[in-house]
This record gives structure tokens, C-alpha cells and sequence, in this order.
């Protein structure tokens, strides 16, 4: 694992252990299935054991790390079946939440989100992925608030961090990016024309779209 270096820690150090090594994860700083030594990470954040044992046990219960009794902890590596499931839940509450939108949006909506898109774009064309990245994860974020429905707001909040990593490894395929674009259109077309039906199906099809991208250029355990 890399060496980082860490100032201005806070008081509360079990939190910002939790905090930073969550980060370390969510950006792939430390790769799925990478060993987290708890050694290390003491010597490197400057702090003792316990706050990073801590830390790596809330993080397991979160699904973002994995411990072996006789080894350690480890990044939990993504599989096949985790991001098929993963991705049948983002299809079934974003394809909801899409033709509610379409439903709900003002001009101003759409005057927004269509500006985030010419950001993307702009983003994609100067290979500024981590810009490409910000933008469409305010797109789908929009989409889902927009909805209006609070439950469907907390379900999708509990896989906001598996999702984000999903996002970083999805960005490593530039066909993906370029074709993604394309459907992101094609979704605020159908927002803008308030066609609730269309803009449900065409989330439908771009989640599952990004599903079968990301399998097939990934190599990940069953």
C-alpha cells in the first residue's frame, strides 16, 4: 500500500480513520482485494491501533472491506454477482425515479441539467475524466431528487459508496464514457419532452447498458 501523508487530525480520531481509509478505498487508492495492514496504516496516519481497527471493522459491516481471522483485512474485491446486483437495483430505482422526473421537471430543470451535459462533453473531449465523473453523478443525482420520494432517495443512499467505486472502474473504458454521453442524452431528451414512459426506459437501458460494458472489460471473480 502507498504511503500517505496525513496532518491536521481532528480529536475525534476513530471517525477520522473511518473517514480517510473509506476514501483510500472509495477512489481506489487502495485497489479490491489490496491488504489493509493495520501497522501501516498506524505508522502512516500517525495514530494508534485501535482507532484503525475500529475503522476497518465499520467499514467491513459496510461492505467495503473483508477480514480473514488468520491474515487480516483486505479491500473486498468486486465480483461478477456484486455488480449484477448492484446494477438491478440502480435499473430498477433509477428507471422509477426517471419517469417521475419527467413528470416533475421545470424548464429551469432542464436548462440545468442540459448545461451539465455540455460539461461532460467538453470534459470527455479534453480527457478530464474525474470532471466527466463529477458531472454525471450530478445528473443521476438530479434525476433521483427529483423524484420526490424520500424512501427511494434513503435506498439509493445506502449503495451511494458502491456505487461510486463502480463509477472510477467504469471510467477506464473510454468507449464506455463516449457511449454513456450519448445515452445521458438521450435520458434529458426525454425529460425535456416530459415522455415519463421514454425517459424510464431509456435509464433502463443505459444502466443495463453500463452493466454489460463494465463486464465485459473488467476482469472480476464470479
Amino acid at each position: 500500500m502507498k504511503a500517505f501523508v496525513y496532518e491536521n487530525k481532528p480529536s475525534n480520531l476513530k471517525d477520522w480513520a473511518y473517514d480517510t481509509i473509506k476514501q483510500l478505498i472509495l477512489t481506489l487508492n487502495v485497489k479490491p482485494g489490496e491488504q489493509l495492514h493495520i501497522e501501516d496504516l498506524s505508522k502512516n496516519m500517525k495514530v494508534s491501533r485501535t482507532p484503525i481497527r475500529e475503522a476497518l471493522l465499520k467499514l467491513e459491516s459496510e461492505d467495503l472491506v473483508e477480514a480473514n481471522a488468520r491474515v487480516g483485512f483486505f479491500v473486498k474485491r468486486i465480483t461478477k454477482k456484486d455488480l449484477e446486483e448492484l446494477f438491478e437495483i440502480r435499473e430498477i430505482t433509477e428507471s422509477y425515479a426517471a419517469k417521475k422526473a419527467a413528470l416533475l421537471v421545470e424548464d429551469s430543470d432542464v436548462a440545468w441539467i442540459q448545461k451539465l451535459q455540455k460539461e461532460a462533453v467538453r470534459a470527455v473531449k479534453k480527457g478530464k475524466l474525474n470532471i466527466f465523473n463529477e458531472k454525471e453523478i450530478a445528473l443521476h443525482t438530479f434525476i433521483i431528487e427529483k423524484s420526490q420520494n424520500q424512501r427511494l432517495l434513503k435506498l439509493i443512499e445506502s449503495i451511494k459508496d458502491l456505487t461510486y467505486r463502480q463509477r472510477l472502474l467504469a471510467l477506464e473504458s473510454m468507449d464506455n464514457v463516449k457511449k454513456s454521453l450519448t445515452e445521458h442524452q438521450k435520458i434529458i431528451n426525454a425529460l425535456q419532452n416530459r415522455n415519463s414512459t421514454l425517459a424510464a426506459k431509456l435509464m433502463s437501458n443505459h444502466i443495463s447498458a453500463v452493466k454489460n460494458r463494465m463486464l465485459s472489460i473488467l476482469d472480476m471473480p464470479e
